[in-house]
């Protein structure tokens, strides 16, 4: 494996806030980039607002391992200044501002880019900079309802549901990450910088491919639970401690079901013939598949039906997750500390290369302010100057 890591010697002033920018900027973060923090002074960034007797966030301490803080308020003429300071050695700036709000401060992508040609501007949204949604603010939660993602999902004899697990925040850092990545070659081809913008809203299409094939098609798409429209079986099934999935994609998938329950006989019905068949009499189906895996252990069945390489999954719970032996082998959940929580984990990476460590030392995730006078001496700023800039509320 290599010593040097991907994105040494890129510095990153990362602006963003909550989920989506700062998990794009923790990406940057494992890939060696140096990545700056900026927090308002006495509170930090949103996400970091501490609990009634746990300290920080524990979900910002999972986000923003590896980073410096520095804290700048960026509503003082001081502060802003120390900004601009900060990116005349900056590769990049990553921001996930409402549209508008960086204008407001001179912060905006015009301006900046006319001041400094090389730097990569990445600025995660809600939606697009011109949609006409642009000012309405956008969490994860909102969005899922405006792509039409809770229209689909959940019962048919209920109202829709939103999913807790921050897909989208995710997603939408992902693909900035890849976006500034990409603006990264680039620059070294023109030599300039340019704008990377990934808006939330977006990245739900590719999620909903085959929800918006199917209204191509002239389908409806309705609300049917766990399972999958033309396709059966296809559901969460009761064993005899949980639950599990099966997925029978193919006719080869059911054949093989079919002879672990011991029922061939039902391949001399018709309506059991196809996938599209047996979606018609889904009930039926279920009802099969249902008293066949309630007699099996969740994890018993998980082993038996992998054997016959039928897709299947143990339907599991955040705590099993939490502490699961293969996760924590693929270092997706690392272990730090932090001086209030003492030990805690933090997110690792789903990029693995093969000259990049995984197992390597990680930096505890930042103080709010933490780096303030070190970053600030790297740009000629100590002494007498920064007492000042503190006692203005600049810093």
């Amino acid at each position: 494996m290599s010593d040097i890591l991907p994105l040494a010697g890129i510095r990153v002033i990362d602006l963003a806030q909550v989920y989506a920018g700062p998990y794009c900027t923790s990406q940057l973060a494992y890939l060696g980039a140096e990545v700056i923090k900026i927090e308002p002074p006495g509170t930090g960034e949103y996400l970091r607002s501490p609990q009634p007797d746990r300290g920080v966030s524990y979900a910002f301490l999972m986000l923003n391992a590896n980073k410096k803080s520095v804290a700048l308020n960026l509503k003082h003429p001081g502060g802003r200044n120390l900004l601009l300071r900060m990116l005349t050695d900056a590769d990049v700036l990553v921001e996930n501002y409402l549209e508008g709000v960086m204008d407001r401060l001179g912060l905006g992508y015009a301006e900046i880019s006319e001041r400094f040609r090389r730097l990569i501007y990445a600025s995660g949204k809600g939606y697009g900079a011109e949609s006409r949604w642009a000012q309405l603010g956008a969490t994860d939660y909102t969005v899922q309802a405006t792509c039409g993602m809770v229209s689909v999902t959940g019962y048919p004899d209920r109202p829709g549901v939103r999913t807790p697990a921050t897909f989208i925040d995710m997603g939408m850092g992902i693909h900035l990450f890849a976006g500034i990545l990409a603006a990264l070659i680039a620059r070294a081809q023109t030599g300039r910088g340019q704008k990377v913008e990934v808006a939330m809203h977006d990245v739900c299409i590719p999620a909903l491919t085959r929800n918006l094939a199917m209204v191509f098609d002239g389908s409806s798409c309705e609300r049917i639970g766990n399972r999958h429209p033309g396709i059966a079986p296809s559901n969460h099934y009761r064993t005899e401690d949980g639950e599990i999935s099966i997925f029978c994609l193919t006719e080869a998938h059911w054949q093989e079901l079919l002879q672990l329950m011991k029922r061939g006989d039902v391949n001399q019905d018709p309506r059991f013939r196809s996938p599209a068949s047996r979606s018609l009499i889904a009930d039926e189906v279920d009802a099969m598949v249902s008293a066949w895996a309630a007699t099996f252990k969740r994890d018993d069945l998980v082993e038996l039906l992998m054997a016959r390489a039928i897709p299947c999954s143990p339907v599991r719970s955040i705590e099993e997750v939490a502490f699961d032996e293969d996760i924590a082998h693929r270092e997706m959940l690392k272990v730090s500390e932090y001086p209030e929580r003492g030990p805690i984990r933090v997110l690792g990476t789903p990029l693995k290369l093969s000259d990049l460590d995984d197992h390597r030392p990680i930096q505890r995730p930042p103080v709010l302010g933490e780096h303030t006078e070190e970053v600030l001496d790297s740009i000629g700023i100590g002494g007498a100057e920064l007492q000042r800039l503190r006692d203005d509320g600049a810093i």
